[in-house]
Parts: C-alpha cells; structure tokens; sequence
C-alpha cells in the first residue's frame, strides 16, 4: 500500500498559467516526491480534512519548500475547496486519466453582465462551443467547477464546467479527466443540467460529527431536486420543499452545516448576508428579487441565508424594519422551480411568524447542544484521517469531560490542548522558545519533523482553561472544592452524587425501570453546616457546568427585571446543561406567597415556572440552600421541583474528627495536640465553627511567633485558647425547630 503523508496547503508563489494548464498539479518537495515513491506526472489522490478524496497532478516544485508543505493553485483550491493552511493528506494512484466522451458547460457571468447580454440565443450556441473547444484543448486536464473566461461577439462571458462523461464513466474514480480531439462540448441549459445523474444533490456527513441526523433530515427534503426513475411517482397535490430553517445555540455548527450544504451539487450557489443587501430597504428589497430570479435561471441552485434574523426579524410594530414581506414574496414565486431557500438563526422565535409556514421555511432542523458521543464525533472529525498524537482514548476522555461544549468550543480547546503540548514537548527536550526560533531557519533546510506528543496532562490542563461558549458571559470560576476537604456528611454526598451521576452514568438503567432524573434538591440546616460548601463540592466531582445564584441578587426594584434575570439564568443552564444552578439563600425569593409582596410572588412564579412548567427543564439540576425552610412556599417543595428534601445538621463526632484531621494535615500539629479528644469537646460545634477554633489556634501559634522570632507548631494550649474564644452558637431548641420543620413534611 502506497504511503499516506499530511502537508499544509500553501499557494503558488509564482502566478499561475491563464490557460490553466496546471491547474491540477500540486507542487512537492523532492524528498517528499521521493517518500512519496511519486514521480512528476504521477496520479495522486489529495485527502481533505472532512475525507474527500480529489484526484491531482504530482509535480516537483522549483523553489526550495519545506517536505511538510504542498503547493496548489488558484483554481484548484476553488475547485476542490482546499483552504491555505489547512491539512491534506496525499498518496499515490496506480492509474492513469481517462479521455473525456463529452463535457457539459454553463453560463457562469456575473448577473450583471446576463442582464446586459441575456442568454445566449440557442442559434449562437454553436458559436459559442467551437470557441470554448481552443480553450479547453490548450488547458487539456478538466474538473467540475473549473471557469473559463471567453471573449466573442463584443461579449465577455465566464462559462463554468458542470459536467464530465467518459465513455466508461463508473471505471475510476477520478475527479479529472482528459481532453481529447474526440470531445464533444455543449453548453447547457436549464433543463439539461438536472439529468446529469439522479442523485447528484446531497449533503455528505464528513467533517459533521454529531450531525448525522439532521443530514439525513436534510437529505431528505434535497431527493425532491433529485431525477431518478426508480424514485416512486409524486401525486399532483404534492409540492417539494422549498425552505429549510437551521437553528441552535451559538457554536453548533450552522454555518458548518451551510458550507456542505454549499457542496452538495448545486448548479449554482447564492449567499446573502446582512452585508450584500445593502444599507437601505430598498436597495435590499432589489437584491434579494434579482437574487431569486437569477437563481431561477440556474436551477437547480440553493441560496443561503445566514443570520436570517437580522434580515427578517420578528416585527415588534408595524414601523419596525424587515425584509420578511419580499422574501416571503419571493419563496412564493419559486413554487414550480428547482430553487431551495436555507436559513439560519440562533432560535426560530427570532424570525418573522410570516415566514414559519408549511409552504415557505417547512422544514425546520435544531441543532442542539451535543451529547458525549455527539462530540466524540466531532472531536474525530476535527482531528480528522491524521491522528497527530490524538489517540481515541484521548478523545474518549474529552467527551467525557466536555459537558456543555458545542462544536466551536471543542475546536477551541483542541488548539489550546496542542499549544501546550507543544511548549511541554520543547521544555522537556531542554530549549526555550527563542532558541527554537533562532535555529528555524530558511524554508530550504530539511530538518527532520518531531510528531506532536499530546498527553493526558495537556487535556486536564487545558480543560481549566476553555469554558463552554454559554457560560463564558457568566464570568463564574468554577469552585476548586473536593469531596476531601469536607469532613463527614457521607450520607448527604452520596444521594448528592447520586442525583447527578446517575442521569449522566446510567441512563439506560433509569429508562429500563422508568425512573426520572431528580429536578431539584432543597438543602436545608443551621448555619455553618457546610451547604455551600457541600454544593461546590458536588460541581468540582462531577465537573458540570455551575451557576452560583444568591436570592437576594435577582431581585431589583424595576418591575420585570428580577423575572427577566431568573428567566437569563435558566437559559444559560439550558444552553450548557448539564449543569447545576446553585440558590443560595433561597428564602429571599421564595418566600410563602401569602406573606410576600407582589413583586415576590411574580419571582416565584417565574421560577416554579423555569422548573417544572411547560418548557422541560432537561440535564440541569437545580440546587437551593437555606437556613429558614419554614418561609418557604409549600409549592416549591412538591413533586418535580425540589423534591429531594435533605438536612444537613451539626457534624457528628466522626465528621468533627475528620475536620480537624483536614486541617491539621494543611498545618503544623505538635504531637501532644489529641485530635480525638477535640472532637469531643467540640459537640454541638457546627463545621464552621470547628474550622475556626482550628484557625483561632494557628492565629495564636502566629502571635507567639512573633514574640519569640522562632518557629511555633500549633500546640495544645493554642487550641485551649481557641475553644475559649469560639463559642457554640447552635443551641438545643434551634436544632429541635429543624426537627420538628422536618418531621412536619414527612
């Protein structure tokens, strides 16, 4: 088997033949020729980083290139759709061309030129192709998608290349092909292109990891564009589609859906951006009318809007700015042709209703935050044929941790994940940056390559880093808590990591015994009995999205604002679920409604609303913390919302004894210190409490210190005099209220 090596595409740095004669060659090292085994002339296939697979000319570059870099042309990239910069993959074909039977052109000038000349009258055609033939000859090696430009007749026109017969056509797989005397060429017409083959238009799935069932979706709705006589006949009620509305969070790959969207065969593709349309209505209102009519004349075509919603917006009035009348003009108009119309925006709510109808968008497609086998495959796909030090158990391993991240986060953080292993890689080898950069060199020296070495400690370090595009505006650190800095409570971490574990771990045991992840989860006790810290403790372990919300925060003094916060925090918890909301001091919006103000109840409603209303709340856990459970509304605290009631109470002598041994492992302890017997003297003590006595004694350790200008451990009599600053502030009758509130609901 021929060896497979990945170069960086780069352009010619000479000016390409205007008879594109080498359109098709890619320039190569001759030690990459040698590796390679090509010799000039050679086949060789060129792999792109979604898997396409484009037939290419080899050739010796003249200038000095390095061996990781190949050189393409103008032409070729816009024929194939390489990028400069980006990876391809090359090996050698053991075949040869083939000579064209026949070949197929199209009237590609501009619109302002077809509105100047018009079509090209059928009697003039023959004209035409025996002018075209003197080209074609000269650039002997053809593609789809190559352009010619021609002068005749006091007309310049740019004729297109659609499509390529051989007089074996399903021998190679090739994508160029051989002029010959033989060759005959015609310019096509409408009604000519679509026969070309009868399932030509479709979205292909590389380089869309995760999307494979909305391109199915999409294919779906693109085999009305498709000829083919095995397809069963349509009645005559039935209309093929003519809009498709792609929508989903930012990041999640609509305008990479677009771009393959572009690629799936069209006769022609029209883009239409907030920016062509002009700065006046009108003046939009005129391009998007010639931008349908132009498309109907080269049907089957596709055209593209990204950002619909800044082009037809949701009329809050009857003033307000939208071109949604004339588009919805236009889509009308295209009912009988071969004219499909996307669209993508954030959410479909954005959009005009007028537009949101069976005959014009019908066919609307989500894109939705991925799961983790949705971003294994895009992590795949990113990565792409070449592993470069990315293994899959590396990629196993960043699904899994990825929680909430959409596709441009993914691709953000494998950057991030090479940029550190490449400063690793040069520390570990003993050389600074500018040492590295001073032996770089001319582009001529033939250094031997050093594959990238990615490891674990690159990923995990990197993740700290990257946050999820969601959460980014939430400018939240996420807390650096582990269940091991918490003394005792294991009952409380184990239903609590039960809660968030099982959804995440074993949902196919929930669904096989129909149990429903847990909504929500009331943590309730005295004060300094660890519920906050307990919560960030939960985030850290599990590592999900975390949103800290204190109650008194949300409420604002301006009507409707404090419900427009609560309703902003919900949906950033959606878009990067799973994740938790934490609502510390919960009591401060959501207190009985009979006792609270209008404004109160409104904040309350909203939030039972967020919960359990008629919207899901899917993967997003809701936490809530408070010292006075009894001023809580009663409808809180039923089936669906915080239904998973726990006390967290003073600790017990186990989890005392486990405080003091936390702390005293981050300290100094002199051996006469007796952990166990301060355990004992502290019953009653909340955690907090017991964390300052500690401190109270280090503080007093300090003093003598200073004192004595000698090292001091943390003896005995500093913890005497801590005990006897430190008083218990949980008495017997708060803690049988507790009791009692809890005994009331069960």
């Amino acid at each position: 088997m021929s060896e497979v090596r990945s170069f960086t595409a780069r352009p010619l740095s000479k000016q390409a033949r205007s008879d594109h004669k080498d359109a098709f060659r890619i320039y190569l090292s001759s030690s990459s020729m040698a590796g390679l085994r090509l010799r000039a002339d050679d086949l060789c296939s060129l792999t792109l980083p979604d898997g396409t697979s484009m037939t290419a000319i080899a050739w010796t570059a003249v200038e000095n290139i390095q061996n990781t870099v190949v050189q393409t042309s103008r032409a070729l990239q816009d024929c194939y759709g390489v990028k400069i910069g980006e990876k391809v993959a090359i090996t050698k074909l053991d075949r040869c061309l083939e000579d064209l039977d026949s070949i197929i052109l199209i009237d590609s000038s501009d619109s302002e030129k077809m509105a100047k000349y018009g079509a090209i009258p059928a009697e003039e055609r023959c004209h035409w192709e025996w002018a075209l033939e003197f080209q074609l000859s000269r650039c002997e090696v053809l593609a789809k998608g190559l352009v010619f430009e021609l002068d005749l007749k006091g007309q310049r026109r740019a004729f297109q290349v659609i499509g390529l017969h051989t007089l074996n056509s399903s021998s190679l797989p090739n994508t160029i092909f051989r002029f010959s005397k033989a060759t005959k060429i015609s310019i096509g017409t409408e009604v000519e292109v679509p026969t070309e083959s009868p399932s030509r238009i479709s979205v292909q799935t590389a380089n869309l990891g995760g999307l494979s069932r909305q391109i199915e979706d999409i294919n779906e709705s693109l085999s009305d564009f498709n000829i083919d006589h095995r397809k069963p006949t349509m009645p005559s009620f039935y209309e093929h589609n003519r809009g498709i509305l792609i929508f989903g969070p930012k990041g999640t790959g609509k305008t990479m859906l677009l771009k393959q969207i572009e690629k799936a065969g069209w006769r022609q593709v029209f883009k239409i951006g907030t920016s062509s349309l002009g700065r006046s209505i009108s003046d939009g209102e005129t391009k998007l009318r010639s931008t349908f009519q132009e498309a109907v004349r080269s049907k089957p075509s596709v055209i593209i809007f990204d950002q619909l919603e800044f082009i037809a917006p949701k009329r809050s009035s009857l003033e307000s700015q939208s071109m949604a009348s004339v588009l919805c003009e236009n889509l009308d108009a295209i009912r009988s042709a071969s004219v499909l119309v996307v669209a993508a925006t954030r959410h479909p709510n954005l959009v005009d209703d007028s537009l949101r109808t069976p005959h014009r968008f019908g066919t609307e497609i989500e894109l939705q935050v991925p799961t983790a086998q949705d971003r294994a495959e895009i992590l795949r796909a990113i990565r792409g044929p070449v592993s470069a030090g990315l293994d899959d158990g590396l990629i196993d391993l960043l699904a899994e941790k990825t929680h909430g991240y959409v596709g441009a986060d993914l691709y953000a953080l494998l950057q991030l994940i090479c940029r550190k292993a490449r400063s690793r890689q040069i520390l570990d080898q003993g050389y600074s940056f500018q040492e590295m950069e001073f032996s770089t060199g001319s582009e001529g020296n033939e250094e031997p390559s050093v594959e990238l070495d990615i490891r674990e400690t690159d990923v995990l370090s990197s993740l700290q880093e990257i946050r999820p595009t969601a959460m980014r505006e939430v400018f939240l650190e996420t807390p650096k808590v582990r269940w091991s800095d918490i003394g005792g409570q294991s009952d409380i971490k184990k239903r609590l990591q039960q809660a968030v574990e099982r959804p995440l771990k074993h949902p196919e045991r929930m669904q096989r015994l129909n149990v429903k992840s847990k909504k929500g989860v009331l943590l309730y006790g005295p004060p300094g009995c660890s519920k906050t810290l307990t919560v960030k403790a939960l985030a850290t372990e599990a590592g999900l999205n975390f949103l800290a919300v204190k109650g008194a925060e949300i409420l604002s003094m301006y009507v409707g604002e404090s419900e427009r916060s609560l309703r902003e925090i919900f949906r950033k918890a959606r878009a990067a679920r799973p994740s938790i909301i934490f609502f510390d001091e919960i009591d401060a919006i959501a207190g009985r409604r009979s006792t609270g103000s209008q404004g109160g109840v409104n904040v309350l409603t909203t939030l039972l609303n967020e919960m359990d209303g008629i919207e899901e709340l899917r993967s997003v856990l809701v936490i809530a913390a408070t010292n006075k459970p009894d001023v809580l509304d009663p409808a809180l605290m039923r089936p669906g919302r915080l239904d998973n009631i726990l006390y967290i109470g003073p600790p017990d002598f186990e989890a005392r004894r486990e405080i003091f041994r936390i702390w005293a492992s981050k300290s100094v302890i002199h051996p006469d210190v007796d952990l166990d017997d301060l355990a004992n003297r502290t019953e009653g003590y909340s955690g907090a409490e017991v964390v300052s006595i500690c401190e109270t004694a280090g503080d007093a350790a300090l003093d003598e210190e200073e004192v004595t200008q000698q090292e001091q451990d943390v003896k005995l009599k500093h913890f005497e005099y801590a005990l006897s600053q430190v008083r218990r502030q949980i008495t017997d009758t708060v803690i049988q209220e507790y009791e009692r509130w809890r005994d009331a609901q069960s």
